[in-house]
């Protein structure tokens, strides 16, 4: 949402017209509203270009899927018609009003000069309050009251189409992705919660930031450690400082990470490998070598590792893994996530698929098929006192302990789209990291007890 192709205004609103969707900011409150995706009804999330009819107060817009109208009164979408000609408005301006640029930004030849990176202007818009929008590729939508020329931007949503990867640390979300089709991955972003302001790290610019294709995050009171394709980062917090761990091991790509005090465990796709955070030195696990690590959990007296042939663990303060036994081999399965939650391991398997319960305490065992889970490319399952979430590609699944009952959250219910790779507990939310965004669930104290 951040590569702007428009803007209009109405009386009541400021649109934005993004390769993500139609921003919208509610002109008398000063804020932003949710944005319109496919979710509301728009066809396609790559938005062309937005005209408002004034008469009609309608919003027309164009997409590569088709055209279509947001009626602003009775806030629905249309699809189908073109807008009538006498509400086109002129879409840039010749001379660009005097205002005052952030530190480090000046405006030259309809671009934003950056300190690392230059900005098209895609458009201007002087609304009728004296305010000046920006449209930048790139920038998000800039805004200056032309009064005191303040220029200031606003960014938004995470850097990375496709999110693979989220974690909580204290006030703040870590949101990172991999490449797709369309582009490839540039950066990580952090999602500020009090302030509701996005922050991105882009390798392009970052020292120490070598691999923007993220598999998977964990958070401590010091570090955020990265997954990627090509093995371990980290971020010092303190010193707002990132390195890269160079794969000399040969991991691969890094799906799990697990921290067990000092030591950091890593999970790849050629076995496991710990690092010292003391000593800052790195081993591998002997005989890992040919397993494929795709989950990793802590629980309170064992490390868990899930891999392509079974369940592995390894007690707390041990370096020494070894391998799951029952009498049903529900641990001899493969296995594409981990999630612990008080003294139970809940376990998603493939072939067959299913969820599986592990109670530690008692060493028993509990099945629930959901065929779903077969194929998908990003499984990841959250867990609170009452409910299961596991994530597929045909949507989310929420599991009710006490029912034994499934229910599917898709496209239909909101998400903005129907393949989930991450999920997220975050106290009254729930976000879904998918293959087109990020979604946020806002739900109700007696839902997420």
């Amino acid at each position: 949402m951040n590569y702007v192709t428009g803007l209009a205004q109405s009386n009541e609103a400021i649109y934005v017209a993004t390769t993500g969707g139609i921003r919208r900011y509610d002109r008398f409150a000063q804020k932003w509203l949710s944005p319109l995706t496919k979710r509301d009804g728009l066809p396609d999330n790559r938005v062309q270009s937005i005209i408002f009819d004034p008469n009609a107060r309608e919003l027309w817009f164009d997409t590569p899927s088709g055209p279509g109208r947001w009626l602003e009164g009775l806030q629905t979408i249309f699809l189908g018609g073109g807008p009538p000609q006498q509400s086109l408005q002129p879409r840039t301006r010749t001379r660009m009003p005097p205002i005052v640029p952030p530190f480090g930004y000046y405006v030259e030849n309809n671009r934003i000069i950056g300190p690392r990176q230059d900005f098209a202007i895609t458009q201007t818009l002087i609304d009728n309050w004296n305010n000046l929008w920006i449209a930048t590729w790139g920038l998000g939508v800039g805004m200056a009251n032309l009064n005191d020329q303040q220029l200031h931007f606003d960014q938004f949503g995470p850097i990375e189409e496709n999110v693979t990867a989220l974690a909580i640390d204290g006030n703040t979300i870590w949101v990172g992705g991999e490449d797709t089709y369309r582009a490839p991955a540039r950066g990580i972003s952090r999602y500020d919660r009090n302030t509701q302001k996005w922050e991105y790290f882009e390798a392009a610019h970052l020292i120490g930031l070598e691999n923007p294709q993220i598999r998977t995050i964990l958070t401590d009171s010091t570090t955020v450690w990265f997954g990627t394709h090509k093995g371990l980062m980290r971020y010092n917090k303190q010193l707002n400082r990132w390195l890269t761990y160079r794969d000399t091991k040969q991991w691969g790509r890094v799906n799990a990470l697990a921290k067990d005090r000092h030591i950091l465990w890593i999970g790849s796709e050629r076995g496991l490998a710990l690092l010292d955070t003391r000593a800052d030195s790195l081993d591998r696990v002997s005989g890992s070598e040919q397993a494929i690590i795709n989950a990793m959990a802590t629980g309170s007296s064992h490390i868990w590792a899930g891999t392509e042939t079974g369940l592995y663990k390894c007690a707390r303060g041990s370096r020494t893994w070894r391998v799951m036994s029952d009498e049903q081999n529900f641990s001899k399965r493969s296995i594409r996530a981990l999630a612990m939650h008080d003294s139970t391991l809940w376990i998603a398997t493939e072939n067959p698929s299913t969820l599986l319960c592990h109670h530690i305490d008692s060493n028993t065992w509990q099945e629930y098929p959901l065929a779903e889970i077969a194929g998908s490319q990003g499984v990841s399952i959250a867990v609170n006192d009452k409910h299961v979430w596991i994530s597929s590609d045909q949507g989310a699944f929420l599991f009710e302990k006490s029912r034994h009952l499934w229910t599917r959250y898709h496209t239909t219910e909101g998400l903005i789209h129907e393949r989930v790779q991450a999920i997220l507990l975050d106290q009254d939310d729930i976000w879904f990291g998918t293959g087109e965004g990020l979604s946020r669930f806002h739900g109700t104290g007696a839902f997420l007890e």
